[in-house]
């Protein structure tokens, strides 16, 4: 599969507010928002959006609440 056969999600008004809910949930769990601020983007369009998020790095997405979490093998 390649991107192209995936539609893209908007960043709406609900993304926005759950980026607002996983920025302070990385505050409060001492991990720096800034440092992983497209991490949460995902993180946050994925919860509004009602989908889990596959990646080879599910390290990057602990600490986020309501954040359904898949780890995928990365080829090398």
């Amino acid at each position: 599969m390649t991107e192209s056969s995936f539609d893209p999600l908007s960043f709406d008004d609900a993304c926005a507010r759950r980026f607002g809910e996983v920025a302070a949930a990385l505050r409060a769990s001492g991990r720096t928002n800034r440092a992983r601020a497209f991490d949460a983007l995902i993180a946050a369009t994925a919860i509004a959006h009602n989908l889990p998020v596959f990646t080879g790095n599910p390290a990057d997405f602990t600490d986020i609440p309501g954040l359904e979490v898949h780890e995928v093998a990365i080829p090398r």
